[in-house]
């Protein structure tokens, strides 16, 4: 169908068009106008993503959760956000509510939650694309109870989110009390296993002791050190190749019998080379040197004694200084073993400390949580009485009717044109008997000639 025969077909069926499209707009008109109006009031909350819990100082919990505004969308319009409504206003102790529950369900289920469901349906929540501003609106034929019903289901939510808070703290305040005694239990038993292990090793103060014995093993082997030196010395003293020791040999009384024996041996033999083995000066002279020789050997073996027993003492001493060592290196090595246990014991106590501690700061924090009224919800606009009602809207209805009664209008032309088909210009003939048209006369005449 071309444009011109489309337009010829409007044009012979004007009146019906026409008469379909002031039916509408005459019907939508009287509807508008017998309908009764509805009034809309409206409230605006923000919430906070960024506000922190002034128990905690963290995040509030969910507020980084993606969707965190579509949940809170779904709260606002939850079937126990409608409940705290209905028990805010008490509409389920009006007689009319309780009428048009018996009417509506005979008296089938309960009212409370019947009356919620009825107010969910006229609750419209919208949430912003660029912000966290959410957008609440009721309607109903009564601009106070429209206002009432915004702002109650604004109280509600919030209420809800409190709710929904203070139940999941008392929860854990539940959690962490039944975990304190536990946790308790565990402390009282490491301290007590750390207490008898002092008790049992008599430790009182262990990096004292540590620190005594650390220094007197060191003072210990510093005085096995010079005893080793004075050991070797002694030794060396006692003992050289001939059997005597030098500080023997060199020793100035010793030296001075040596001499006396040198002179004695002289003058013995001068007096052998003058007179027999039988002159009582031979005789007299092989006594003296005889004598000398005695004392010199005498003496040399007492200082020779004497070096030996200093030498003995030496060892005797050096002996005992590495015994000491030993005794003290063990003794070391067991406190080390015993600080290295109680380290152990301490780290439990420790540890079952901070536990507890935590525990308590967390049950502490959940019981002042479970009592707290904060939410990060804000009310930027309250929902004031409409002064004006919002349904129905007599404008964009009439817009709407004109539109609609142009397309029905439109649409029963056709239908008509379908069921009654006549031929309204040279193209209908071309397309109908399929042959040319000739000539076209209708131009020439005052009205057209087929009609």
């Amino acid at each position: 169908m071309s444009l011109q025969q489309f337009l010829l077909i409007l044009r012979a069926r004007r009146l019906a068009l026409l008469g379909v499209w002031g039916t509408v707009v005459v019907t939508a008109l009287v509807v508008s106008l017998l309908l009764p109006k509805q009034y809309t009031a409206e409230a605006v909350i923000a919430i906070d993503t960024v506000k922190l819990d002034p128990i905690s100082n963290l995040p509030m919990s969910g507020q980084l959760i993606p969707g965190y505004l579509a949940t809170q969308v779904d709260i606002l319009t939850s079937h126990e956000t409608a409940l705290k409504v209905v028990d805010m206003l008490h509409l389920d102790q009006y007689a009319e509510a309780k009428e048009q529950f018996a009417d509506a369900t005979g008296g089938k289920g309960s009212l409370r939650d019947w009356l919620a469901d009825n107010l969910l349906k006229n609750l419209d929540v919208k949430p912003s694309r660029e912000s966290n501003a959410i957008t609440l609106s009721y309607t109903s034929p009564d601009p106070a109870f429209s206002s009432a019903l915004a702002n109650n289901f604004v109280e509600a939510y919030k209420q809800v989110i409190i709710d929904i808070r203070t139940s999941s703290a008392q929860q854990n305040n539940l959690f962490f009390r039944k975990q304190i005694d536990e946790l308790q239990k565990k402390l009282e038993q490491a301290q007590g296993a750390l207490s008898a292990y002092q008790q049992q090793e008599g430790i009182v103060a262990t990096d004292e002791r540590m620190d005594i014995e650390t220094q007197r093993l060191a003072e210990i082997s510093s005085q096995l050190v010079a005893a080793q030196t004075q050991s070797i010395d002694a030794n060396s003293r006692s003992q050289n190749q001939q059997g005597v020791a030098p500080d023997v040999l060199n020793n100035p009384l010793i030296q001075q019998q040596k001499s006396m024996v040198a002179q004695l041996e002289g003058k013995f033999r001068q007096i052998a080379a003058k007179e027999g083995p039988n002159h009582p000066q031979y005789q007299q002279a092989q006594a003296e040197l005889g004598a000398a020789r005695a004392q010199l050997a005498n003496l040399i073996k007492q200082y020779t004694a004497g070096l030996s027993s200093s030498a003995e003492n030496a060892e005797q001493r050096l002996a005992k200084l590495q015994q000491a060592q030993a005794e003290q290196k063990r003794r070391v090595l067991q406190l080390k073993e015993q600080r290295a246990r109680l380290d152990i014991l301490q780290r439990g106590v420790d540890n079952a400390q901070r536990i507890y501690d935590l525990a308590m700061q967390k049950l502490a924090e959940s019981a002042m949580e479970s009592n707290s009224d904060a939410t990060n919800v804000a009310v930027l606009k309250a929902a004031p009485e409409p002064t004006k009602h919002s349904k129905p809207k007599l404008l964009v209805n009439l817009i709407l009717a004109l539109f609609l009664g142009g397309l029905l209008g439109t649409g029963f032309a056709l239908l008509l044109e379908l069921q009654d088909r006549r031929i309204r210009s040279a193209a209908d003939l071309e397309q109908l008997l399929k042959l040319p048209v000739l000539a076209d006369l209708s131009h020439f005449a005052g009205k057209p000639a087929l009609s």
